[in-house]
């Protein structure tokens, strides 16, 4: 592979696959600890109100932020703090208790997916963020209200961390493959909007690096940064996708995102699946009680007035835990 991206087809977005083809998505995942499907959701209306539900959870982060005023995304108005700037993710509990981040997990397309790749069907959602990037060339600023004009400025103090390269799986002390991770694409990809990258086919050698680097780098931590003079950074390859698309990763795969420098935003969500515990009462009992807890302290919060309530289907109520996969019925809770 010479080219920047992972394996390009004829219009330059990495190599994908729909989801009906089953058996080449699971044997390219195999091979390279990676894949791309696209067109996992086709709504264009779904993915537009996505986007606009972050916006809103913005500006409960800080009202001052303006989707259409680009000096509101300066950094004394964005919250950076949260892991914006570093990674682009945006924290905040909303986005357990609002609508489209539940239409978008709970979607049968995403759910098959992660059936598909780790060979069961029985699965637990986890209650991961947002992701967002701001422009960073070529932003329109308004020069002066009543005359209308508008500047082009740059704004380089605004990427994320360039060369971020991890895993957010300890190699020395789980060596072999324990999970998947994902990513929703709400807006497309080139070498220029920031995005995705990793190191294709990487998994296949986790193992060995680990013991290769235990005396030079061991880590006790969770997530593990890849040494800034470890040659595998040269084998980076950034993963160009369309809007609807999903990435989802091996996570022994070393992986981050690349900065932004472009006029546009880069807009994502992350979406991870993991085998349920369901025969677990405290591990059970913990979650359905974290997301009602979540949910009862969204309500609460005066600035999610008028956020529309997420509407769990059956699907969606057993990814959360709150009806069994087993027997098809409703868990009891303490809330309930």
């Amino acid at each position: 592979m010479n080219s920047i991206t992972a394996f390009p087809d004829s219009n330059g977005y990495t190599q994908s696959f729909s989801i009906e083809e089953t058996a080449e998505l699971l044997k390219f995942f195999e091979e390279y600890g990676f894949v791309v499907v696209r067109n996992i959701i086709e709504s264009e209306s779904q993915i537009e109100e996505t986007i606009d539900e972050i916006w809103s959870l913005l500006r409960v982060l800080n009202p001052k932020i303006d989707k259409y005023d680009s000096s509101t995304w300066d950094n004394k108005y964005w919250p950076i703090q949260m892991g914006l700037r570093d990674g682009g993710f945006i924290s905040h509990m909303a986005d357990v208790a609002t609508k489209m981040c539940w239409e978008n997990r709970q979607h049968p397309n995403i759910v098959r997916l992660f059936q598909i790749l780790l060979k069961q069907d029985e699965l637990w959602v986890k209650f991961d963020r947002y992701g967002m990037m701001r422009p960073t060339k070529g932003i329109s600023f308004k020069q002066n209200e009543t005359a209308g004009s508008i500047i082009l400025e740059d704004r380089p103090e605004w990427k994320s961390k360039p060369n971020w390269l991890h895993w957010d799986q300890n190699p020395w002390r789980y060596p072999d493959f324990i999970g998947i991770q994902g990513l929703l694409a709400l807006s497309n990809t080139n070498s220029n909007t920031g995005g995705f990258h990793c190191v294709p086919g990487f998994t296949h050698r986790f193992k060995q690096w680990s013991i290769d680097n235990e005396n030079k780098h061991k880590c006790r931590g969770g997530v593990v940064n890849v040494p800034e003079d470890d040659p595998i950074r040269n084998e980076i390859k950034q993963i160009h996708v369309r809007k609807g698309s999903f990435i989802v990763w091996d996570s022994r795969l070393p992986h981050g995102n690349f900065p932004n420098e472009n006029d546009q935003f880069r807009i994502v969500q992350y979406i991870t699946f993991e085998p349920p515990k369901e025969a677990d009462n405290y591990e059970l009992t913990h979650r359905t009680n974290a997301f009602h807890m979540r949910m009862l302290s969204s309500e609460a919060d005066e600035q999610l007035i008028g956020f529309p309530e997420p509407q769990l289907t059956e699907l969606g109520e057993k990814i959360v835990g709150l009806r069994s996969w087993t027997t098809n019925e409703r868990v009891k809770s303490d809330f309930e």
